[in-house]
Parts: structure tokens; C-alpha cells; sequence
């Protein structure tokens, strides 16, 4: 599921930006590229949902269905098509800040570090990839960071059997605080961080193989 969402998230920014930049006709590609990745964000999010509701059940009930495939039509048969989206506002306050924290950061981090290595009178070509690797790298730590509360928001939702967004919200709030938003941050550094640096570098990469140019370039 989330292999399928990633790949449709990381086309969906790179096809709308160009267009939103059209239609905005503005001189800074920041608000396209906001824009363009808040849309891609809330696509993902619209994606997951079932998936991610259909996972939840066939790891706490692994007599539900054998695979995803057969346990999202049993839960239209338990609920209806809406039931699969209970847990949308939780996977939209983690995919949204996610997404456009990874995808406009790396844009602009690369373009930033471009620009540092022209002023070091470096090649643009010489350093495409210590670019690329750096700019991931930064997007990661900022990726880690914005979408911490959400993750929190939706693990805690799909513990407790879909609980409505605002309930969750106030719960979490009520026992730990606003720091209790930002518990295991450390941890998904590391974890989250090395998997989207990677992500990134790769996506840069492909992206030149189809020769198209280098992100910041």
C-alpha cells in the first residue's frame, strides 16, 4: 500500500507543480510547489485509508481475511465505503505536513546548495550528488519533524477502533501534554529519517536517468 502511495505521490507533485505554477503565474515557484504538494498529500491520504484500516484489522484479527485484497471488501460489508475513510482527518494531519515538508524542502535545500557550490566556483554537474544526498538529508530531519504529532495522531486513532480526530487530539493532550505529540521523535530520526534520505537520493537519480533535470538544478 504505502509503495503504491509513494510512487503515485512523489508523480502527482512532479506533474502539478509546472501546472499550478501556470495557472498562479507567479514569479517564486514556493506557493506552486506548497500547493502542489499538499494536494499530492491529501491524495496519499485518501489512498491509504482503506489500506492502512484493512492492515490494522488483519494484524489484530488475522482470521478477518488473508490479505488486503479480501479484507477491504469485508469491511464495505461491515461498515460501507465510508467506514474506510474513518481515520481520514488522522492520516491527512500526518501525510500532508509529511509531504510537502519532504518534497518542497528538497527542492529548496537543493537549490540552495547549488547555489552554494556555484559561489565555491564547484560545476553544477561536479556535484549532483553530494547535492542531492545533503538536500535529502536536511528534507529528512524537516519531514521527521512536521509530521511527528500526526503520526502520533494516527497510530493512537487506529488504536483506539477509529476514534473520532478531535477526541484523539484532546486525549493525547490531556495524559502527556503537547511534548506527548513529539514522543519517539528521536527514534524516527533515525528509522523514518535514513528511509527518506534514501527515497530522495533514489527519486533524484531516476529522475536524471529519465532525463529530466536535477532537483534545485
Amino acid at each position: 500500500g504505502y509503495g503504491v502511495e509513494g510512487a503515485a505521490k512523489f508523480g502527482l507533485y512532479e506533474s502539478l507543480k509546472p501546472e499550478v505554477a501556470k495557472i498562479l503565474s507567479l514569479d517564486s515557484p514556493a506557493i506552486p510547489y506548497l500547493i502542489a504538494s499538499i494536494v499530492a498529500g491529501a491524495t496519499a491520504s485518501i489512498m491509504l485509508c482503506p489500506m492502512e484500516k484493512a492492515r490494522v484489522r488483519l494484524v489484530t484479527d488475522p482470521d478477518f481475511a488473508s490479505n488486503l485484497i479480501t479484507g477491504i471488501p469485508k469491511l464495505i460489508d461491515e461498515s460501507g465505503i465510508s467506514g474506510l475513510f474513518g481515520g481520514l482527518p488522522a492520516m491527512l494531519s500526518k501525510q500532508v505536513p509529511y509531504t510537502f515538508a519532504k518534497q518542497v524542502s528538497f527542492d529548496t535545500f537543493a537549490t540552495m546548495l547549488y547555489a552554494v557550490a556555484a559561489n565555491a566556483n564547484f560545476a553544477a554537474a561536479d556535484v549532483k550528488f553530494e547535492v542531492s544526498f545533503g538536500a535529502a538529508l536536511l528534507a529528512s530531519v524537516l519531514a521527521c519533524l512536521l509530521s511527528q504529532p500526526g503520526d502520533v495522531i494516527l497510530t493512537a486513532t487506529y488504536k483506539g477502533s477509529n476514534a473520532s480526530f478531535g477526541s484523539v487530539v484532546s486525549q493525547i493532550t490531556e495524559n502527556r501534554g503537547i511534548q506527548g505529540f513529539f514522543s519517539g521523535l528521536s527514534a524516527r530520526f533515525i528509522h523514518v529519517g535514513a528511509i527518506i534520505t534514501s527515497q530522495l537520493v533514489l527519486y533524484d537519480v531516476v529522475k536524471q536517468l529519465l532525463g529530466l533535470p536535477a532537483t534545485g538544478s
